[in-house]
């Protein structure tokens, strides 16, 4: 009987483990893992009048929602403005509507759009909060109606917000002749039919990549342009962010483009374009 018992209660245990084997491996599966393209900040703000954190966890918050539809069977509600210029004209064999109307029946409302300036823009208006409309307001005074850019802005944060500027520029550049002469003209980045832009300082890029480095670490916000405005973007710390406006909803709408809408390259490693400005708020002063 005792051997019964023995066996019995071996049987038991052997079962019960195996069951609590099976229930910690359901624990250790079950949870699906969070796509995370951007780390919010947790830092403490450092700038007058705007605020870093504010800034980087909104583009955080689309980009991550963009990221978690983009590899799955869903779309996401963010689209590149020049993809859709394509989905528009393309149809399947059998189909009636064209790609980006089908995926515009994806949602009640309708999707937003993105390109660089959009995406850039609204980091500036989550960063600045109510000053924003203030800033708003001096851009329609100059350009009216006028779409934002990259050298509007920079003009506007250098000229009324006390924003500092430096111009990072390659030897390689169409630009690099004009942006040296004009440095020691008059220390301004020349817009084309547009007001120059102060800058604080030149860095010419692969010399002077460390100093480039040092000057974006101390910075967790940059807004930014390349080659007179042909892009814009922003920096967090030494890691350059930009929306890619031929981006698409979800892979399945990629239509064999390499890049989803949102990219991150560090700064200097960056090779679109030879001629950059980087504009980066003002600290708080410190207390003797």
């Amino acid at each position: 009987m005792k051997n019964l018992c023995l066996i019995f209660l071996c049987l038991f245990s052997l079962f019960s483990c195996s069951q609590a084997d099976v229930k910690k491996e359901e624990v250790e599966i079950e949870p699906t893992k969070e796509v995370i393209y951007t780390r919010k900040s947790e830092l403490k703000n450092e700038y007058i009048r705007f605020s870093s954190p504010n800034a980087i966890n909104r583009l955080a918050e689309i980009e991550n929602e963009y990221f978690k539809a983009y590899y799955d069977s869903t779309n996401s509600r963010y689209y590149g403005t020049t993809w859709s210029e394509v989905a528009v004209n393309r149809f399947g064999e059998a189909d009636t509507i064209n790609d980006f109307q089908k995926y515009l029946n994806d949602f009640e409302t309708k999707p937003d759009s993105m390109h660089c300036t959009i995406y850039a823009i609204e980091a500036l208006r989550f960063g600045m909060s109510g000053e924003f409309e203030k800033l708003e307001a001096k851009h329609k005074d100059l350009w009216g109606e006028r779409e934002h850019a990259g050298w509007s802005m920079a003009y506007l944060l250098t000229k009324y917000y006390n924003w500092k500027a430096i111009l990072v520029v390659s030897e390689f550049s169409p630009e690099y002749k004009s942006c040296v002469k004009n440095y020691k003209k008059d220390k301004k980045y020349h817009v084309w039919k547009q007001p120059n832009i102060p800058i604080d300082e030149l860095y010419v890029l692969e010399e002077d990549d460390i100093k480039v480095d040092s000057v974006l670490n101390e910075n967790e916000f940059g807004w930014g342009f390349s080659y007179q405005g042909y892009h814009t973007w922003i920096t967090r710390f030494d890691t350059l962010k930009e929306c890619n406006w031929s981006g698409a909803p979800s892979i399945e709408y990629a239509y064999g483009f390499d890049d989803p809408l949102f990219k991150k390259t560090k700064f200097t490693d960056y090779y679109d374009y030879g001629s950059h400005i980087i504009v980066f708020p003002p600290k708080e002063l410190l207390e003797n």
